[in-house]
């Protein structure tokens, strides 16, 4: 797996649907631009790409693409996010936040029967390491009051309650196995203070990689 070790700062937000991360990657790149810092907002699967857009439409279909289609799929869709906008993206010096990463696909696709290690080392053999996996932890129940309260598209086959409780176990042991990598973050608490928080983390670890001018 290769280093992120590009001028720019590689972010990704991680959590089971329902957790805010969409909420808060948006709402950090926004704060970010406003405190002067040059961040872009970036998402997986890919609205663009022709993998991107089979994904998306397996979300709420009748009957999802099988698990090893979408596997395949989600490798093809990463290493063109990674080479048309990520990549790019940091050796311009920008803070690249994406919603969702190759976590992701380790949890959903896991939680779908596939091996999540076999997972997590096929997608090691074609990503970059980011710098920082803000992984932001909700009970499932909460989870799903929320989706259901927010949503007027409705609830696709990923955010049943049995699903998401066997998404949110992978995520849990991707947090024991890489505890220098992935922040887990409550998100239970009020938007502003997890935000408070997602800005603190990113704007020190900015800091700390000596990529501001002193």
């Amino acid at each position: 797996m290769s280093d992120a070790s590009y001028p720019g700062l590689f972010i990704c937000f991680e959590g089971i649907d329902g957790s805010g991360k969409t909420t808060q990657a948006q709402l950090v790149v926004e704060r970010l631009c406003t405190l002067g810092y040059d961040a872009v907002y970036t998402t997986e699967p890919t609205k663009w790409s022709e993998p991107g857009k089979k994904l998306r439409e397996s979300f709420f279909a009748p009957i999802r693409l099988p698990v090893d289609d979408e596997f395949r799929l989600f490798l093809e869709d990463r290493i063109l996010h990674l080479k048309s906008e990520v990549i790019p993206l940091l050796n311009a010096g920008k803070i690249v936040v994406t919603d969702r990463y190759y976590f992701s696909s380790v949890a959903y696709q896991g939680a779908r029967g596939l091996d999540w290690q076999y997972i997590l080392e096929e997608n090691e053999k074609i990503a970059i390491v980011p710098h920082l996996a803000i992984f932001l932890d909700l009970p499932v129940s909460v989870a799903i009051d929320r989706i259901a309260s927010e949503r007027t598209e409705g609830v696709n086959t990923f955010e049943k309650e049995e699903s998401l409780r066997k998404v949110k176990d992978i995520y849990l042991l991707l947090a024991d196995k890489f505890p220098k990598l992935i922040t887990k973050l409550d998100a239970s608490k009020e938007i502003s203070e997890i935000q408070q928080n997602v800005l603190r983390l990113i704007i020190q670890l900015w800091q700390n990689s000596s990529k501001v001018d002193n």
